[in-house]
């Protein structure tokens, strides 16, 4: 499922914080954003509507009441999501090198990696 830059910046918004938000948590974390409310509206129910955000519940904002929102997807499932449409075409040598790259991957990470490629050699090898 696609995502428009701004609904994957709304996206981010929600995982980078990790909890549920209303609309003016959803600013106040986004303070770069110009959003108008009518527009973060419209792209929550947008969100909702793609299965990648619910409503969550209500709190009290002000002298008002107001919706919450959390995601349904994470960021992981996604990404996932999103190599899955181009699978034939992925190198997935190229694909894993770029992902390790220079940074610092805990080894129990690499360990679990080593595991899940282990699987998957045994499992093409009873084909």
């Amino acid at each position: 499922m696609y995502l428009t830059q701004s609904e994957m910046e709304i996206m981010q918004a929600f995982w980078k914080c990790d909890r549920s938000m209303s609309l003016s948590e959803l600013k106040e974390v986004s303070p770069n954003r110009t959003w108008k409310d009518r527009s973060v509206f419209s792209m929550i129910n947008n969100l909702i509507k793609k299965g990648f955000l619910k409503e969550d519940s209500f709190v009290h904002s002000g002298k008002t009441i107001a919706r919450t929102f959390a995601p349904i997807i994470s960021c992981t499932e996604y990404m996932i999501s999103q190599f899955g449409e181009y699978s034939d075409k992925i190198d997935y040598t190229q694909l894993l090198t770029g992902l390790l790259g220079d940074k610092d991957i805990d080894p129990n990470d690499i360990d679990e990696l080593d595991k899940l490629i282990s699987m998957k050699k045994r499992e093409l090898k009873k084909k």
